[in-house]
């Protein structure tokens, strides 16, 4: 289906951004590793994480990705449509968390938890665009309520995960449901482009501020 490489490149079109790094060189599958970096207690299932250790002079990443969802993603049709899915959206999430950050960290731009999780919303509703050519409305209208009213949340969230996953939620499907109607019904590929680009450079007020006033 695709490789983490193909889905960082395909960003980086869509935003045009260039980032030197390969996600595929920040890769890690192993369960064990994963609870040996970041400890047992945080979502130790959790099927995608981007672990970060900073420094003064250093920024340090690795994306986990359970080795299920690359075998999903990998698929042509050993997985249902379902399955593959939901594995094509755990990746570009961890696609978009890497990106995003590596991008920002290149121009030493500080981002916030919320940003980065919005971002990754977004980039998920306009990657099943790209895999779905059907852009009428009702169409739009189904992949919106899949993505931003039936979901739910991990049971063992803290509060103040669970309530930045919702914001983030909330905004991100306002915000697609604009995007549908201004653009996708429309047909206006260029529009959409523009406007998305434009999205990705602002940075937390900057965003929601385009989505509040859409």
């Amino acid at each position: 289906m695709f490789s983490l490489t193909q889905l960082q490149q395909w960003l980086q079109r869509v935003y045009e951004i260039e980032v030197e790094h390969d996600v595929m060189d920040f890769l890690i599958t192993d369960r064990k590793l994963l609870i040996a970096l970041q400890g047992e207690e945080l979502r130790p299932d959790c099927p995608e994480k981007l672990l970060l250790h900073e420094s003064p002079d250093e920024l340090e990443m690795s994306l986990y990705l359970a080795p299920e969802v690359l075998q999903a993603l990998a698929s042509c049709g050993s997985a249902d449509a379902k399955h593959r899915t939901e594995a094509f959206c755990q990746a570009v999430e961890g696609v978009s968390h890497f990106l995003y950050l590596a991008w920002r960290a290149g121009f030493e731009r500080e981002l916030t938890q919320l940003e980065l999780e919005l971002q990754a919303e977004i980039d998920k509703f306009i990657g099943l665009v790209a895999l779905n050519q059907d852009h009428s409305s009702s169409s739009s209208a189904d992949l919106c309520s899949w993505l931003f009213d039936h979901v739910s949340f991990e049971s063992n969230l803290d509060d103040e995960d669970r309530h930045r996953y919702e914001v983030a939620n909330f905004y991100a499907g306002h915000y697609c449901r604009q995007l549908s109607h201004r653009y996708l019904q429309s047909q206006d590929g260029a529009g959409l482009t523009r406007e998305l680009r434009r999205f990705y450079r602002q940075g937390q007020h900057g965003k929601l501020d385009m989505i509040q006033s859409g």
